[in-house]
């Protein structure tokens, strides 16, 4: 099966350096924050105003509007219109009305499709959408009208005779598609310029997981070492930090996108193995709650978080085993222990279903019965050196190092059962990743950054899975 390959559309190449931000100034009382905040944005430093309306707004009183259209305001002048809108939606829903619609600091936001919408509600006026027929101008000229006489009648009166006017002469009809008119000039088209992808530095960063936030049209990256995450906005190709050692982070493991409640799950592990599961509001980057593994359930390191309607699952490589807690629980249980020495990665199919890989293969677990069972290769499917996988339509999306040592985008075809792997194929032939997990899947589409040779820049490359 072939697999279309789509480059993400930019106006520009854009490099980013990932070089850690100066952090905004400390402040505990909201009232303090907020004026920090005003201050930052008064002096245009709009990514301190950011900072400090988020933490204005989390330590403030609960859906404060004035707190909540400041925090829109920052969002939009620091390069997020996205999240602005939905800011400004909240603030509607609550029926508090804003300057939104004549503030040029809003002037990004009031550009988005979803605008008018939020407008109509804003204002109680209606959608109006023009016709396109109605703004397209007329190519045929006008047929002049012949001047009528004037006669006097019996009384001496003026008055207009009636004319009828000739009709135009007609049109003649273009010449037959494909054959061009006599002495007709060929149309000189404009050649489509191919925009180029989005990429930046990796100086200084180290990369883990990759996901895709497609309400807001940002990526997230993860910076283990300095233990943060990182978005890159879609459009603007900014980066800017979403969360840190404030939320309470250590070595990022992995993380992963709720679309369904819009979380975004993080695991992190100390450098005494004591590990911890985030969930965080993913349009914020605020702590919403934080689930710590038990100390009696020994040392551990999160490698890898996946979510199921039900529940979130966590990859232990250190206890070798599959955690499970409720996405509203507490507490972390164990769900199976593995036999593997090495396991890197975790892919549910199902609440009752879910794959692990491990160095030398692949793992099909049967959570509700705790059972474990070796997906079998076929003659064709290499299964070993699989450091990421995703589950997609009966099939694993992966990342697998092949006899060189580079790292490749893969598909592994399973068969009905889903006990053996039929084939192995590469997604993206060519490519090589930038790193073993620094991949996500949304949708029908494997996003991954590969390396650009003799450099330390990396580029988001999409796939549309098929």
């Amino acid at each position: 099966m072939r697999f279309q390959i789509l480059c993400i559309t930019f106006t520009a190449s854009i490099l980013v350096s990932a070089s850690p931000q100066t952090p905004a100034p400390p402040c505990k009382e909201w009232q303090v924050c907020r004026q920090m905040a005003l201050e930052a944005a008064e002096r245009k430093d709009y990514e301190t105003f950011l900072d400090l309306s988020w933490r204005a707004f989390n330590s403030g009183p609960r859906n404060n509007p004035e707190l909540m259209a400041m925090l829109a305001r920052a969002q939009s002048l620091s390069g997020r219109p996205g999240d602005a809108l939905v800011m400004l939606q909240r603030i509607a829903a609550l029926g508090v009305a804003t300057d939104a619609a004549t503030n040029d600091d809003f002037v990004n936001v009031r550009a988005l499709p979803g605008w008018p919408e939020l407008e109509a509600k804003l204002t109680g006026k209606p959608i109006v959408t023009t016709p396109a027929a109605t703004t397209e101008k007329s190519t045929t000229p006008a047929t002049p009208t012949e001047a009528k006489p004037e006669t006097k009648d019996a009384k001496g009166e003026t008055k207009t005779e009636a004319r009828i006017d000739k009709p135009a002469d007609p049109v003649p009809a273009p010449p037959p598609t494909g054959k061009p008119a006599r002495n007709a000039k060929p149309s000189a088209s404009k050649p489509t310029e191919t925009p180029a992808p989005l990429s930046f530095s990796t100086n200084g960063l180290t990369a883990v997981g990759l996901a895709y936030d497609a309400v807001s049209g940002r990526y997230i990256v993860g910076d283990a070492r300095d233990r943060r995450l990182l978005v890159l906005g879609e459009r603007s190709g900014r980066m800017s930090s979403l969360a840190g050692v404030d939320a309470g982070f250590n070595e990022i493991g992995a993380f992963e996108i709720d679309t369904v409640e819009g979380d975004l799950w993080v695991v992190s592990t100390s450098t005494d193995s004591r590990a911890t599961v985030h969930k965080l509001q993913l349009i914020s980057g605020r702590v919403l709650s934080s689930i710590p593994l038990s100390t009696e359930l020994g040392a551990a390191r999160f490698a890898d978080v996946a979510v199921t309607p039900q529940s979130v699952l966590v990859l232990d490589a250190t206890g070798r085993r599959v955690l499970r807690a409720a996405k509203k629980g507490k507490t972390l249980d164990v769900a199976v222990r593995l036999p593997t020495p090495t396991v890197t990665s975790l892919a549910p199919a199902s609440d009752g279903v879910a794959y692990a890989a491990f160095d030398a293969g692949l793992m099909r677990i049967d959570l509700a019965s705790r059972t474990l069972s070796v997906v079998e290769p076929g003659p064709k499917a290499d299964l070993s050196g699989v450091s990421w996988i995703r589950w997609h339509r009966g099939s694993l999306v992966g990342l697998q190092k092949d006899s060189s040592g580079a790292i490749r985008a893969v598909r592994i075809r399973l068969d009905d059962s889903g006990r053996s792997a039929r084939a192995v194929e590469f997604v993206d032939e060519g490519a090589v990743a930038a790193g073993p997990t620094t991949a996500g899947v949304a949708g029908t589409t494997l996003f991954y950054l590969i390396k650009r040779p003799g450099s330390d820049e990396v580029e988001v490359r999409k796939v549309a899975l098929k």
